[in-house]
């Protein structure tokens, strides 16, 4: 009877690695569901200022639009949540069967590209409100 040889101890780095990377996620989805409440209120906050101050005409639209780019930016937050989770998931099987894990730039890249045209929708929409 030949000898089997012992598996190597799996390093534990890389699952420490792993969960460091799902947390950060976690963190960023949380971040963008909580600045999404943020700025959904934020047309209720103008509108309320616009009712208080002498002369002002309040704008619905504003309120709406701000509602409309809050529910998205919650929406994507968590769905963000959700692929980290099955991203997580997938990289701690592969680990466990010692198999190499794909690091794919697709997730942190869509986030950082809808992050940005998110912030750009908001841009447009506060410039809208600033100069009218």
């Amino acid at each position: 009877m030949t000898p089997v040889a012992p598996r190597p101890a799996r390093d534990a780095r890389y699952d420490w690695a792993a969960e460091r990377t799902l947390l950060s996620w976690v963190r960023t989805s949380l971040s963008m569901m909580g600045f999404g409440f943020v700025v959904a209120r934020f047309g209720a906050f103008l509108r309320a200022l616009g009712i208080t101050a002498p002369g002002a005409v309040i704008d619905e639209g504003q309120s709406s639009a701000s509602m409309g780019v809050g529910l998205l930016m919650v929406a994507f937050g968590i769905v963000a949540n959700l692929v980290a989770v099955q991203r997580y998931l997938y990289n701690h099987r592969a680990l466990s069967r010692g198999e190499p894990i794909d690091p794919s730039p697709a997730g942190p890249a869509a986030l950082a590209i809808f992050a940005a045209l998110l912030g750009g929708v908001m841009v447009l929409l506060l410039g809208r409100t600033l100069l009218s």
